[in-house]
């Protein structure tokens, strides 16, 4: 077995170690006067102020206070943070503590959601650090670019090597028995899915029965923190293991068959073929804008009612999907979430694969197409055993149950393998590989003050409300990378073809590159993601035991304050880690797809200057957005 399988997952393991460590001198948690963050003791950060400690997040907050301790002392009206003192106040009480308003009025705007003013600026990473990180992504860029032209020789067109059929840079994951009965049991993945259906009920419940306030009720913290948090993380190391437990395909599926585990012959569906118009994923992408638009636009985040009917909704376009069409046409072409992991998948370290392509060819029944007694034909519509990517497969293990030769099979593989090779690249995928990139840095984008800035900017130049001012502004952000792409590949396609005797199309040239980027969305979006998981993540453990805000304590921990996983300075690392590791496996993944494209190693090399710079531009561009500082969304709690 080729050991380089187990490098990223010795690099991950090492990571949770360091924030163990960064963690395990954790104190009592405090809160930072300059920048309202919750801090830990452990960190060391404070300062002494008229016989007062003062703790802090970082050096630079602890500057500030040290200039004007003053400043951050003072009580302030907390809706427009004017000075009241030796001024009349008016107080509201918010989760047991009061505080002071100017006025009346100011006092009543805050009892209307009064979460919402307790957003806290957390600082991005020191402008040394993102100075030093592009000079990183520069020396990375220029140097490795220079290896791989040197290999060309080695990289060109190569295939993983093979015995009997079988890579030798994987590992078999069912030659562990009790692994192999567990993803073959249809009872397991049952078990498995009921516990993710309760939980997807208590988002329900607790979002529309509970109360409103998002720093009380579970629902927001569970779905856009840890859920839409992990899931990226989650991809990179175990595939689409989210489908196999998907709550919305189990309800709506167990609904459909009338059936819990057990295979049946028998259902509701009208077994319908989904409309030829749109097998592909557009509408998979339509859906992912349209919840970016919602969700940024309409702060979701923090409205428990409003993220339980968006729960709810997905799963109504399941079980109406599974009731009219054949299959899991749903999952295949509209689920926007697999989708959107489907892409994030290539890069996956798991993969469901034959084991022996000869066997597949020989075999007639085709059970795992058809289905056997025991088992249903893919779901997805494929051909299990001439399965080279994971996009659309859903990890359902239907076709290695189905399997009379026992020749489907889970593999660890290297990271980025389908990405390696050349697959058929389609321009429906292109096109969301670009929008993730975009809606990535839309993302981060929104939390920072320049976008305030920006929809400010819109609003006074075009008198606009401000959902439209956001839109339009949304809009510019989404198509501005997609823009910018297509330009370089207009110049790198100039710049590849000169004096070759066979011409390229542009559509060819675009719909391939894409793919390219796909480990630079991914990567910023976890290290963005990191911040979110580690400093409020912790949170949800107290509101296990009070969901719905109405003072429980189930399982005693309602009354916990965890604080923060990680120091800040350690953050900064980690995420500046996570951009140039994505950086790194796009340059080698753009430059395998040049020699693919050409078999030219000079015509290669000419074309992959324009499209590295467009790699290094967009890096820095997920750098820039990390150094703003960053609203984080459910500090609240």
């Amino acid at each position: 077995m080729n050991l380089k399988i187990w490098y990223p997952y010795i690099g991950f393991l090492g990571l949770l170690v360091l924030i163990f460590l960064a963690n395990s001198n954790s104190a009592e948690k405090k809160f930072d006067v300059v920048c309202n963050m919750e801090v830990n003791q452990g960190w060391g950060i404070h300062s002494n102020h008229k016989g007062d400690h003062y703790y802090f997040c970082n050096e630079r907050c602890k500057e500030a206070f040290e200039a004007q301790p003053d400043k951050f002392l003072e009580t302030v009206c907390l809706i427009c943070e004017g000075s009241l003192k030796d001024k009349k106040s008016y107080s509201a009480t918010y989760l047991e503590k009061e505080y002071q308003f100017c006025s009346t009025g100011h006092r009543s705007q805050f009892k209307e959601d009064p979460a919402q003013y307790f957003m806290h600026s957390m600082w991005g990473i020191p402008s040394e650090f993102y100075y030093a990180s592009i000079a990183i992504v520069l020396v990375v860029s220029f140097g490795l670019f220079d290896l791989l032209s040197r290999r060309n020789q080695v990289l060109s067109l190569e295939l993983a090597q093979k015995q009997n059929g079988f890579p030798l840079n994987r590992l078999d994951l069912f030659s562990y028995p009790k692994v192999k009965a567990a993803l073959r049991s249809r009872f397991f993945r049952f078990s498995l899915q009921l516990f993710f259906v309760l939980i997807f009920a208590i988002v329900i419940i607790a979002g529309i029965f509970g109360n409103q306030n998002p720093a009380l009720n579970i629902a927001p913290i569970l779905t856009w923190t840890i859920w839409w948090g992990l899931l990226p993380v989650v991809i990179i190391f175990a595939g689409k293991i989210w489908c196999y437990v998907c709550p919305w395909d189990a309800a709506s599926g167990w609904i459909e068959k009338l059936s819990f585990w057990k295979k049946s012959s028998d259902g509701l569906s009208l077994n319908k073929k989904w409309p030829r118009i749109i097998r592909n994923i557009s509408l998979a992408t339509l859906l992912f804008i349209g919840l970016t638009w919602v969700e940024l636009g309409f702060g979701v985040t923090m409205k428990p009612r409003i993220t339980a009917y968006l729960a709810i909704s997905m799963l109504l376009l399941a079980l109406v999907s599974a009731l009219l069409f054949d299959r899991k046409s749903f999952c295949r072409y509209g689920c926007l979430v697999g989708r959107v992991s489907g892409l994030y998948a290539m890069f996956s370290g798991t993969e469901i694969r034959s084991r022996c392509a000869d066997t597949c060819l020989s075999c007639k029944t085709k059970e795992c197409v058809k289905g056997s007694e025991t088992a249903y034909g893919c779901p997805t519509f494929l051909y299990p055993g001439k399965l080279d990517s994971n996009t659309y497969c859903i990890q359902c293990m239907e076709c290695v149950q189905a399997c009379p030769h026992d020749n489907l099979t889970m593999n660890l593989r290297p990271l980025g393998a389908d990405l390696e090779h050349e697959g058929k690249p389609r321009s429906d995928e292109a096109y969301l590989a670009l929008l993730m990139l975009s809606i990535t840095g839309f993302h981060g984008l929104t939390m920072t003050p320049v976008w305030a800035e920006l929809v400010a900017w819109i609003q006074d130049g075009t008198n606009l409300g401000n959902i439209l001012a956001f839109s339009s502004g949304m809009l510019v952000i989404l198509l501005a990378p997609i823009v910018i792409y297509a330009l370089l590949v207009y110049i790198s396609k100039y710049f590849g073809t000169q004096n070759q005797l066979k011409s390229l199309s542009y559509t060819d040239y675009f719909v391939r590159y894409a793919y390219a980027l796909l480990p630079i969305a991914l990567f910023y979006h976890i290290a963005h993601n990191l911040e979110h998981l580690l400093m409020e993540g912790p949170k949800v453990i107290a509101l296990m035991s009070d969901p719905m805000g109405w003072n429980w304590n189930l399982f005693g921990t309602a009354t916990w304050s965890i604080p923060p996983l990680i120091s800040l300075d350690k953050l900064w690392l980690a995420q500046i880690f996570l951009v140039l590791v994505g950086h790194v496996y796009s340059l080698w993944i753009a430059q395998k797809t040049s020699i693919r494209i050409f078999g030219s190693p000079r015509a290669a090399f000419k074309s992959q200057l324009p499209m590295l710079v467009g790699m290094i531009l967009f890096s820095v561009f997920s750098l820039w957005l990390l150094k703003q500082p960053m609203e984080m969304r459910t500090s609240a709690m």
